[in-house]
């Protein structure tokens, strides 16, 4: 069976992981020429990191990332509303957040498939569909392949070939992302912190020694441009009167490194497949950020997909199989991220967060995490 991947970020690489250790051979197909260092840091949570483990590249990840052993969320001079305990933050497998360079996860896994699998400079043009196979034509060729699978991101033109009304859904908030040359006081080593502002918000974690990831999220309208010679300034007097730590991390981040990015997510797709054709990851189920969880449901993906291929190669019922699987989950994610970032730029909503933040037992959040943390293991 020839299935081809169209997309060779963290989704499409974790699926031709998840394909090759099952068994099964595929291509990947990137548009970039080279996979650059895009992206600034991301968090792995302990359901991402199950599946890396399972794909034996969890150790190698944690390796190269830092664990964080506790996330909170504080106000603006960087006191917790409340502190949690660790166990609310790790598995039953005692996995904890792994926070790494998202261009060093990429090529942790780009390393780990064979050289002749991924195919960069190829962008995908168009597919048709025909009985049993998928004609794709991608850069100047043509291809026939018996499964394509869409893994192209938010703005997946694979997406765009199957299904004729899909839509992004706009937040409004930009948030802004770079990596810090700073070493962290010994307070914050190895710890996830969000910091609340008046309806801004600014995080922050150690990825190694001497480098720290951070994000910045703010009200905008969209389309919204910045000019590196004063984006620093102006992200320094958004934030003033946060802790001086904060604006310590702006201002040791290269100007032109941040990265900005509007905060969308997708439109509730009814399904994630036709015929032989299905997406994964962003192109199906784009969240907001505010969960950290963007990634890591594409890496569910990926292991959810492979599994149910290996059980059964009736396509209709494989696929069917794979997005009943995936759906509570993906929507229990995306509608409280969602939510979340709401409620987290309102000053209502921040009180009414804060309070549950505070009188929700450290055990009944466990549970939460717990339910989140889960992936199945028998199919």
């Amino acid at each position: 069976m020839k299935i081809t991947i169209i997309g060779g970020g963290i989704a499409g690489l974790t699926t031709a992981l998840a394909l090759k250790k099952i068994g099964f051979d595929c291509e990947v197909y990137e548009r970039a020429k080279q996979l650059n260092e895009v992206g600034a840091g991301i968090w792995m949570q302990p359901n991402a990191l199950k599946v890396l483990d399972w794909l034996e590249l969890g150790a190698l990840v944690r390796e190269n990332g830092t664990t964080l052993n506790r996330v909170d969320i504080t106000n603006d001079k960087l006191i917790s509303f409340k502190k949690t305990s660790n166990e609310v933050v790790q598995d039953e497998r005692r996995n904890k957040i792994v926070a790494i360079h998202r261009a060093t996860l990429q090529r942790i896994l780009l390393d780990a498939l064979p050289k002749n699998c991924v195919r960069l400079g190829s962008e995908f043009k168009s597919l048709e569909i025909s009985e049993n196979k998928v004609k794709v034509f991608v850069g100047d060729r043509e291809i026939l392949t018996d499964l394509l699978i869409g893994a192209d991101g938010i703005n997946s033109k694979v997406r765009d070939s199957i299904f004729s009304r899909t839509s992004k859904r706009f937040s409004g908030q930009t948030c802004w992302r770079g990596i810090a040359d700073i070493h962290l006081p010994d307070e914050f080593q190895k710890t996830g912190i969000e910091s609340w502002g008046k309806k801004i918000r600014f995080g922050f974690s150690q990825i190694s020694e001497n480098k720290v990831y951070w994000f910045a999220v703010m009200k905008t309208s969209q389309n919204g441009t910045d000019d590196s010679t004063n984006i620093t300034s102006k992200l320094k007097n958004s934030y003033k009167d946060f802790h001086p730590l904060v604006l310590n991390i702006i201002n040791q981040t290269q100007a032109d490194k941040i990265i900005r990015s509007e905060i969308s997510d997708l439109k509730r797709l009814d399904k994630w497949h036709k015929d032989r054709v299905v997406l994964v990851g962003d192109a199906a189920h784009a969240t907001t950020p505010n969960m950290g969880q963007g990634a890591g449901q594409g890496i569910e993906d990926a292991y959810y997909l492979a599994n149910f291929l290996a059980k059964n190669h009736r396509f209709e019922k494989t696929l069917d199989s794979f997005e009943s699987a995936r759906r509570e989950k993906v929507d229990y994610v995306v509608n409280n991220s969602w939510r979340f970032g709401k409620m987290a730029h309102s000053d209502l909503g921040q009180l009414i967060m804060k309070a549950i933040m505070k009188l929700t037992p450290d055990k009944v959040m466990k549970q939460q995490m717990s339910k989140l943390y889960a992936i199945q293991e028998q199919f």
